[in-house]
Order: C-alpha cells, then sequence, then structure tokens
C-alpha cells in the first residue's frame, strides 16, 4: 500500500511538471512578451533569475529551460565544436568560483574559447553565480536549471517532507509514528536527508538534460566536458583534451580524465597517460562523455539509481562493475589539467570548493602560481600510454548509503522519460 502511495506521489508530480510544460509551451506562442516574464533589459538572451513563491520558481525553471537562452550567440554565431558543462550548486561563494573557473577558460586563448558551449547547470537561484555568467564574454554561455532543487521544493519531496523520518529515528519506532518513508531506510539504517541526496539527483539529471534535450549540442559529435564547482584548467586543457581524444578512438575507451585529486608531490612526465578502470573519486571531478557511452550508461539506468549511495561517482564505479557489458575504460592525464580548490577556505584568502570567498584575488594569484611553476611540462606534443590496466570489473568496497528511499529511485529513474 506504501509503495503504491509512492508511486501515485511521483505520478501526481510529473503529471504536474508535464501540464507546467504545456501550459509554458502554450504562453509562449501566445504572448511571447507576458506580464510573467517581461523583457529583460539587462540581458538580451531573455535570461532571468527565478524569483518568488517554490511554484513561481518551478516554473520559471522550466522556462529558461524549454527557451534556453544562449548568451552572446551573436558574438559567436558558429555551432559549438566544445561543450563544457559545470554543476553549479549555488550559494555563497559560488560566483568567486565560477569567476575563476571563467578566467582558466580564457587563458587557453580565442581560438579555443570562440567554438565553445559553455553550459551552467544551476542547482538553485544565486544572484552572486548570475552577475558571475554575465561577465563572461569570451564564448557561448547556456544557463539551465536543475528543476528538482531543494530550492523549488522546500518543504515537500525532493525536498524535505515535514512528514518525513527522522535521519536517525529507528525503523520500528518510524512504523509506530507513521512517517513517509519508514519502510525505506539505507543499508545502515538511515533514512534520507534531502541535502545528500540532491548532487546525484542533480547529475544524473545534467547527464540526461544535456544529451537530449539541449539544442545546441543536437547532432554533437564529440566528447562533453562535465566539471564541478571549484574546479580551475591549465592552459592546455584542450590542447591535451584533443590529444587523448584521438588516442581514445585507439583504445576504444568510453571516458577521458583531465582532472585528480590534486597535483602529485612528486610531477609526472606531462606527456604520459594511464588506461584504466574508473575509480571514484579519482576520476570524477573532470570527466569528459561521449555519445556512445551515454548511451551505454542509460541502459544501466535502473541499477544506478537504485544503488544505495548517494555518491554519483561510487554509483558509476558500480555499474561499471555490475551491469555494463564491458566495465568503463578511462583515459586520465597523470599530470592533471584541472585543479581542484581545496574543500574550504585557506589562510591567505584562498578559495574553497564551498562556502563564501573572501578574497577572490588571492586565489587567483595562487592558482597561477600553481600553474607557473608547471609551465614548462605544458603543451606536449604528443601523449603515450605509460601504464594500462587490464579490464577489471572493480565494485565499490562498500555502499556509503543516503538512497534507501524509493521515491529517490522512481524520480532519479523518471529522468530518461521527461
Amino acid at each position: 500500500m506504501r509503495l503504491t502511495l509512492h508511486k501515485k506521489k511521483i505520478a501526481a508530480l510529473l503529471l504536474l511538471l508535464a501540464l507546467g510544460t504545456w501550459l509554458l509551451l502554450t504562453s509562449s506562442r501566445l504572448d511571447d512578451r507576458s506580464p510573467t516574464e517581461p523583457p529583460s533589459e539587462k540581458d538580451p538572451s531573455g535570461f532571468q533569475l527565478p524569483s518568488g513563491a517554490p511554484l513561481q520558481m518551478r516554473l520559471a525553471a522550466y522556462r529558461n529551460n524549454l527557451r534556453q537562452p544562449v548568451r552572446n550567440a551573436e558574438r559567436f554565431p558558429s555551432r559549438p565544436e566544445l561543450v563544457l558543462v559545470v554543476q553549479v550548486r549555488g550559494g555563497p561563494g559560488s560566483g568567486a568560483r565560477l569567476q575563476l573557473l571563467a578566467e582558466s577558460l580564457q587563458s587557453a586563448g580565442p581560438g579555443a574559447t570562440s567554438r565553445l558551449l559553455l553550459v551552467l547547470s544551476m542547482q538553485q537561484p544565486c544572484p552572486e553565480a548570475a552577475q558571475a555568467m554575465r561577465s563572461i564574454t569570451f564564448c557561448r554561455v547556456l544557463p539551465v536549471y536543475f528543476p528538482y532543487s531543494l530550492s523549488f521544493y522546500p518543504h515537500e519531496f525532493p525536498g524535505s517532507d515535514p512528514a518525513d523520518c527522522p535521519r536517525d529515528m529507528p525503523k520500528e519506532s518510524a512504523h509506530l509514528k507513521g512517517c513517509i518513508n519508514a519502510k525505506y531506510p539505507d543499508s545502515h539504517g538511515h533514512y534520507r536527508e534531502a541535502a545528500f541526496t540532491q548532487d546525484k539527483h542533480h547529475w544524473w539529471w545534467k547527464l540526461h538534460f544535456i544529451w537530449e534535450r539541449v539544442r545546441e549540442v543536437s547532432g554533437h559529435s564529440g566528447h562533453i566536458l562535465f566539471l564541478e564547482e571549484g574546479s580551475y584548467l591549465f592552459p592546455d586543457w584542450l590542447h591535451v583534451l584533443r590529444l587523448m581524444q584521438k588516442q581514445c578512438q585507439e583504445e576504444g575507451c568510453h571516458m577521458l580524465s583531465l582532472g585528480g585529486t590534486g597535483i602529485p608531490e612528486t610531477s609526472p612526465d606531462p606527456q604520459h597517460i594511464e588506461l584504466s578502470g574508473f575509480v571514484a573519486p579519482r576520476h570524477s571531478s573532470a570527466i569528459a562523455v561521449s555519445r556512445e557511452t551515454y548511451y551505454q550508461l542509460m541502459g544501466c539506468l535502473a541499477e544506478f539509481c537504485t544503488y544505495d549511495d548517494y555518491n554519483w561517482d561510487w554509483s558509476l564505479q558500480h555499474i561499471s562493475a555490475a551491469c555494463l557489458a564491458q566495465p568503463l575504460k578511462v583515459l586520465s592525464a597523470r599530470l592533471p589539467r584541472v585543479l581542484t580548490l581545496p574543500a574550504k577556505a585557506e589562510d591567505g584568502g584562498m578559495c574553497g570548493r564551498y562556502g563564501p570567498c573572501a578574497n577572490i584575488d588571492a586565489s587567483s594569484q595562487a592558482l597561477r602560481a600553481k600553474i607557473r611553476q608547471l609551465s614548462g611540462q605544458l603543451f606536449p606534443k604528443a601523449i603515450n600510454i605509460a601504464s594500462r590496466q587490464q579490464e577489471v570489473r572493480n565494485p565499490p568496497s562498500m555502499k556509503n548509503g543516503g538512497w534507501g528511499d524509493i521515491r529517490d529511485h522512481t524520480l532519479c529513474q523518471s529522468y530518461a522519460r521527461l
């Protein structure tokens, strides 16, 4: 009975979203300059920050995702050859981190950026991030919104419903209380925490939405590079990516990885790359995915969406080991081409991956200093595989939990049908 109710709630949510989509399409056809969305004088593309009550923000997010306002399209009219997607969490410091990423992108030069589409997948409306986005003038920029974020559903699923079971409530007590998800604790006996489920939902939705729904990507035959907020690219990131794409075709790999957990203490040969299985979190900070690999991952939709781990990268490692016909083969640079900000702000003003960024200038100087130390090792003329791992199914050693709720499973699987 409880399972039936959950399915009915999810079906009702999807029906509401479908109705909202129809209304948005109808209203935009009848009156493109409706009172609810006046033309923006500041932004010729028509982009606007969702505001107001949660339902109003949801509809504004869907309107944005349907219209797909591309900034700088007049300046760069050609179809993009490169697509880079950034998952933007929003909140304090997001604007500063986006500015740093833009600075690093621009260092690759106009030859790299003029045919680039930068997709910003926003987790919540963030004026600071929107301001940083508007300052990017060197490439096409497409802002989209993850429509199931906690900002749009603050007091109901996928956010935190007041009738949800508290995280640490014993299952027997949850049944006595009659809270919504009493039957569905995770592998460790805990109930869902909405804030922890959001990143996995966002990543999987984003993967599908970019490949299937973004009109700018229609017909795109290359890889799409996915980055996390708090990334800073080396000047030769595109040069190395193109070398790796060619090598990947010869090796039959599934993904490319430009990132890592940090710069190795002993600097590796900049020409060396390695072929191995997908390992989280080693390969999660900057991965390039082809359309063919995307289709293969979608074939493991149910396995990904029901695996009890709130981390998308560990869930990806699981389906590589347990579901795909062949485990994922990743071609990765031994010298990472992406610097990842520290988890928290450091002394001296260095921005972190989370929280406010008090001194963006100090962060920029520190990041550029690190790259200058490695400047003699950038732009290799060729690359070669220094190590080659045999195809091994490498399952995660344990489930991290946080993903036992059947509502998360159902919503996650619904993205492929939207």
